[in-house]
């Protein structure tokens, strides 16, 4: 797309990639971009977790009078024979969105930008995970004529920059497990010698200790929950988190791009939570617990100070999908949706689709046939993983 003054192309290479980065960096400031638009995120997600995985990049860049005025990193693999098409991301809970400058142009971008996606990036199928409900992208997907999968997801956001300080926040609130603010963090002192601090971005040991830790920690979590997702299991991710606590930004701040707080017991870490810095939204980005300190409530003392480091710098949070109890407590019923969705992009992705179902639905009848008869289905398991595989981006 080019008209003389607007020019759109679709950047596949990892120089032409870096090569964004101050224009980047700019537009991120004067579009009050989120943690997760970061050229310096982005740039550790393709390093860490997409090119590992052999994926292909497809950055959308948008420039209106030579002036980056949008910017969209993509990218695409294969499994079968069908290729996606998803966001940069680390693979975990992170929004989609486009980074686009705000202004009465701004949905005209973002319909040139999905339709070079669309067009130009040569997949079957497109996955948008938790886009905000409302948001002109969301509008946009929305009108494909082959949406394939919707769900809906809750969303909650503390707002704290109004706030004038700590103590007068706290009065405010109810109590979470019966306890107000400074409550849990008393009792569990009574156990012994209770320390809570920033992890230091220098110790790069500390930090890949802890981010091991809580993974650990988040496993077993997921497996009381049944809320298991791939990340978790991940190497890349936990190299994601471990290089994104150490990195040191030369981009639109000289902060670091998350901290780490953690709550130790006899100097043992009990539980961790990693946020970003703000924009002036920050984003929770993980937290976790040793199950046998939850009885005392780690993971939400652990919280607690996040939030109360956020307030002190004049940061909202936002703390991502999912309905857990301290997002409802710290995010005082400041409640949104967002939504994925998954899209037949060619005619080809379509037929993939039917087949899929078609087969899925055929191997729930044989299957139930063969429980009927005492036998086992240990072939056709593999085979419906496959097919689920296709469905669901692998998830």
């Amino acid at each position: 797309m080019s008209d003389g003054q607007t020019r759109l192309e679709v950047v596949s290479d990892e120089q032409g990639f870096i090569a964004l980065e101050r224009e980047w960096n700019a537009l991120w400031l004067k579009a009050h971009g989120r943690y997760f638009q970061r050229f310096d995120v982005c740039l550790l997600a393709w390093r860490h977790v997409a090119r590992p995985q052999n994926r292909k990049l497809h950055c959308i860049v948008l420039r209106e009078r030579g002036e980056l005025r949008l910017v969209w990193p993509l990218v695409s693999w294969r499994r079968i024979f069908w290729t996606y098409l998803l966001p940069l991301s680390p693979d975990a809970a992170d929004y989609t969105s486009m980074l686009v400058e705000d202004g009465p142009d701004a949905a005209a971008r973002i319909e040139s930008a999905w339709r070079a996606a669309c067009a130009r990036c040569k997949a079957d199928f497109v996955h948008l995970p938790y886009m905000n409900e409302g948001s002109e992208l969301h509008r946009v997907a929305l009108r494909e004529p082959r949406v394939l999968g919707l769900s809906r997801h809750e969303s909650w956001v503390a707002k704290l920059r109004g706030e004038t300080d700590w103590n007068t926040y706290c009065r405010s609130l109810g109590t979470m497990h019966g306890k107000k603010p400074g409550q849990l963090e008393r009792r569990l002192a009574k156990e012994g010698q209770l320390s809570i601090r920033l992890v230091d971005p220098s110790d790069a040991e500390g930090i890949a200790q802890c981010v091991r830790a809580m993974l650990a920690w988040k496993r077993q979590w997921a497996e009381r929950t049944g809320k298991k997702g791939v990340w978790l299991f991940s190497p890349y991710y936990q190299d994601f988190l471990i290089a994104t606590l150490t990195h040191r930004s030369d981009g639109p701040d000289t902060q670091s791009l998350a901290r780490m707080t953690v709550v130790t017991l006899d100097a043992r870490p009990i539980a961790a939570v990693i946020m970003s810095h703000g924009n002036p939204l920050a984003n929770a980005v993980i937290g976790s617990f040793d199950p046998a300190y939850g009885k005392f409530g780690a993971g939400a003392i652990a919280w607690e100070h996040a939030v109360k480091w956020a307030l002190e710098h004049g940061y909202d949070i936002d703390f991502g999908v999912g309905s857990e109890r301290f997002k409802t407590y710290w995010g005082r019923g400041n409640r949104s949706h967002a939504w994925t969705m998954q899209i037949a992009n060619t005619a080809w992705g379509l037929v993939g689709y039917r087949t899929v179902r078609a087969f899925r639905d055929m191997y729930a009848w044989l299957k139930g046939a063969m429980r009927a008869s005492n036998g086992t289905a240990t072939h056709a398991d593999d085979a419906n993983d496959a097919a689920g595989s296709l469905e669901h981006r692998g998830k």
